[in-house]
């Protein structure tokens, strides 16, 4: 099932997957959409091109936006061989459609990790017209991940506690017992979609997956599950707390085995879909229908094991609630903020 997509086809296949190209869609159909689609990025291009010094003096957030997507081009994978080097052509590519977005989608704008996402699609598409409908179809999936007040990515730090209680109900309550149940750890692997913990091939093949939302929506959660469950005797039994944590989950990027963790998650989706009684929550967060037969207020007194499955979702009285922290930076390494710190990159 996670074997990816042939290299040799990805060109053509990530332009259906990432919602360029409609999947029902004849050839011509795709040579009027593409010619359609090169016309609309070079007239958004050309708005930002265009803009004198005197208007970019009176913008200040396109000021603020343009100095951001100039820091972040320079730093960003700058040891693969596509932008490797001084001078580096491509680096203006990426830097050029990172600001086309900016015309296209100007109240998201531009927010750190974004670069991450777009440097393996310009990478493989090479052409810059091609990189930025793919890149706007991959925003389109997460653009949440970067929202002003952050609810995307809590919500999904929410859903992942959830999953983590139910799955690995032990791990869960230690984690919550140790200033960690807030889960802003797994904070870097959720805002850009594991970019920084595996090789430039594995993300490539991890991403499709992901896109596919085979075997289930959410299934990036259950990999975060899966790669938890990996490390909790080393967490638990070091008695780590938050810093710890935060600095072993960092350490484990480049160091994760792609093919086993993708195992795992897939065998935690089906633990999870064969419980006999499992809570509504988790059903709507793996993509299942609810049953309306475990309310929120009961789960915690019928939480039962099936499968080996722990099935409270609320079990652990949460001390670090995401509705009781107030967000911002952590340690210089996690923020909630617009202008996210993201130096732990």
């Amino acid at each position: 099932m996670f074997k990816g997509v042939m290299p040799t086809l990805r060109y053509e296949v990530w332009k259906f997957l990432l919602g360029f190209f409609p999947w029902e869609s004849t050839n011509t159909e795709r040579q009027q959409l593409r010619k359609k689609k090169v016309e609309e990025y070079f007239q958004m291009k050309l708005q930002w091109r265009s803009m004198t010094l005197a208007q970019e003096n009176r913008f200040s957030d396109y000021r603020e936006r343009k100095s951001l997507i100039e820091k972040d081009v320079n730093r960003t994978d700058r040891t693969i061989p596509f932008f490797a080097g001084d001078n580096n052509p491509n680096l203006q590519l990426l830097s050029d459609i990172l600001m086309t977005y900016v015309m296209y989608n100007f109240d998201l704008g531009y927010v750190q990790g974004m670069s991450d996402l777009l440097s393996p699609i310009l990478c493989l598409m090479t052409n810059e017209v091609d990189a930025f409908w793919c890149f706007v179809g991959f925003m389109d999936k997460v653009c949440s991940n970067f929202d002003l007040d952050q609810a995307g990515m809590k919500q999904q730090l929410s859903q992942l506690f959830c999953l983590l209680n139910v799955s690995e109900r032990e791990l869960a309550s230690y984690l919550d017992q140790h200033e960690s149940g807030n889960m802003f750890f797994c904070f870097r692997w959720l805002l850009v979609l594991f970019k920084r913990e595996f090789s430039h091939q594995d993300i490539m093949r991890l991403w499709e997956v992901l896109w596919t939302d085979i075997p289930c929506p959410n299934f990036h959660l259950l990999m975060c599950v899966a790669i938890l469950d990996t490390e909790k005797h080393i967490l638990m039994e070091n008695q780590y707390g938050f810093t710890e944590i935060l600095k072993h989950i960092n350490d484990l990027s480049l160091h994760i085995d792609l093919d086993s963790t993708l195992a795992k998650a897939e065998g935690i989706y089906h633990q999870l879909t064969a419980a006999s009684k499992l809570p509504d929550t988790v059903r709507c967060i793996i993509g299942l229908e609810p049953l309306g037969d475990m309310t929120s207020e009961h789960e915690e007194d019928t939480a039962t094991s099936t499968n080996g499955i722990d099935l409270a979702t609320n079990g652990v009285e949460r001390q670090n609630s995401l509705d009781a922290v107030t967000l911002g930076t952590i340690t210089g390494e996690v923020a909630f903020e617009r202008s996210l710190n993201l130096v732990y990159l």
